[in-house]
């Protein structure tokens, strides 16, 4: 069986190739490809992964290239994770928002649009790719931001074969399993709502629902990502909420904290990155593989240490930030879900993970060809939502409403480079919410990003 990455050779490429290796026995993985059109980062990252297999899965036949059409060719499975425009472009989508004054985090709001509006024509080319060279029951896993608007617009356009990834639920989890010294795996639960957008409705151990316990337990609101929250709002709610929507419920606290430290999430991660890239390349994976993987784990610390704590001047809780240490047992992240999924597919399994998929008649209040963020059984067949009770307060299924509304303006609007309706999406959308903000903000990201958008004006 053959797995290609696409966008293989960046920052989280050891974290992927581990999951990967440790788990390739299982799957029966015997080809994978790691493909990146950064030259450098795949002599360094490249190389890297190598030894990883190296020395975790030797049995694996690995190449890491630039050539397109060699690694999708005849691919069982595909992970895509690309970043269309490097950090640079993450860090305009950042300032032309903030000089406007909204928010331009890389996936909500304006930020995710922009960087839609890169990562959407970019996907289509390799979808296609995909079609045409890889094998015909070829399943896609999609991680590439803003997860949710990506995979609506890849969907939209018959790509069937593309599911939406991410691992921020089941990290989230993993943290409040940790409370009560529980596995992963003894948490039933409920999701329901967009990525980067979503309420976990319901939570049982054993059967037994205890949601409103974990809602009332003070360490959930010190030792998981719930820190971002005021407990009296979660329990208003009646859920556990998803990291990302502090940006919709602290919307003028968040924009006030990142105007006031003066460096945006981007430029923080680029000095991170080019630093990191610098002094791996100073050596050699095979001869100074150990050296390299020290400095690769200290940078990574770095990285996830100060995660959201810019926008939220809230610090993050030591025991929930990442040491990367090769030969651990691997804990998932968003490899682990699409190898989770791959596992059904394989070997008939059954099991149940979060997903983007079309909503099928998961909730009445959403079109049936939304793609959401939510709870699915997963087998050889496929991922089919949940059904059930999808207890929300009115205004949560609002603010889905609202922002699916615009997920969808925008994912045609992208692909048809169509002004009304890119102007309609902006607009709408709770982190813009002005006709002559969107105007101007469109205008802007069409200019700078022409190479994308086909020289798309307003």
């Amino acid at each position: 069986m053959k797995l290609t990455v696409i966008g293989g050779c960046g920052s989280r490429s050891l974290m992927l190739a581990k999951c990967l290796a440790q788990h390739a026995e299982d799957l029966d993985i015997t080809d994978v490809v790691f493909m990146d059109i950064d030259k450098e980062r795949v002599r360094v990252f490249g190389s890297m992964v190598r030894e990883v297999f190296s020395r975790i899965a030797p049995y694996v036949q690995y190449l890491c290239t630039t050539n397109e059409k060699e690694a999708v060719m005849e691919a069982d499975f595909v992970i895509t994770t690309i970043r269309a425009g490097k950090e640079e472009s993450r860090i305009i989508d950042e300032r032309v928002a903030l000089k406007n004054g909204v928010i331009g985090q890389e996936t909500t709001g304006v930020g995710g649009f922009a960087m839609a509006l890169r990562s959407i024509p970019t996907l289509i080319y390799y979808c296609r790719l995909i079609g045409e060279y890889s094998n015909p029951n070829v399943m896609v896993f999609n991680f590439t931001n803003p997860a949710g608007l990506v995979t609506q617009a890849l969907r939209n356009q018959g790509y069937s074969f593309v599911y939406g990834i991410c691992d921020a639920p089941s990290g989230f989890l993993r943290q409040v399993a940790a409370l009560y010294d529980l596995e992963y795996s003894d948490l039933k639960v409920q999701l329901i709502g967009l990525n980067h957008l979503s309420y976990f409705t319901s939570v049982k151990k054993d059967g037994r629902e205890i949601l409103s316990e974990i809602l009332k337990d003070s360490r959930l609101y010190e030792h998981t990502d719930m820190r971002y929250f005021e407990p009296k709002l979660a329990q208003h709610i009646g859920c556990m909420l998803n990291e990302y929507l502090y940006y919709f419920y602290y919307r003028e606290k968040a924009l006030r904290n990142i105007q006031k430290i003066g460096e945006t999430r981007g430029e923080r991660i680029k000095k991170i990155n080019d630093h990191m890239l610098k002094e791996l390349g100073q050596y050699d994976a095979a001869r100074d593989f150990d050296k390299m993987l020290e400095i690769y784990s200290e940078h990574i610390y770095m990285r996830e240490s100060n995660y959201m704590q810019g926008e939220t001047s809230v610090a993050r809780d030591e025991a929930c930030i990442p040491r990367f240490e090769l030969y651990t047992k691997d804990e998932g992240g968003y490899a682990g879900v699409a190898l989770a999924f791959m596992k059904a597919k394989i070997t008939g399994t059954k099991g149940e993970m979060i997903l983007c998929v079309p909503n099928h008649g998961t909730v009445d209040w959403l079109e049936d060809s939304d793609i959401i963020e939510v709870s699915c059984n997963i087998s050889k067949n496929g991922a089919t939502p949940k059904k059930g009770l999808y207890e929300l307060p009115e205004c949560a299924k609002q603010l889905i409403r609202t922002v699916k509304c615009y997920e969808r303006l925008a994912a045609e609007a992208i692909v048809e480079r169509n002004t009304e309706k890119a102007i309609d999406a902006l607009m709408i959308n709770p982190l813009v919410n002005s006709y002559s903000l969107a105007v101007k903000l469109l205008g802007e990201y069409l200019e700078v990003y022409k190479e994308y958008t086909g020289g798309w004006t307003l």
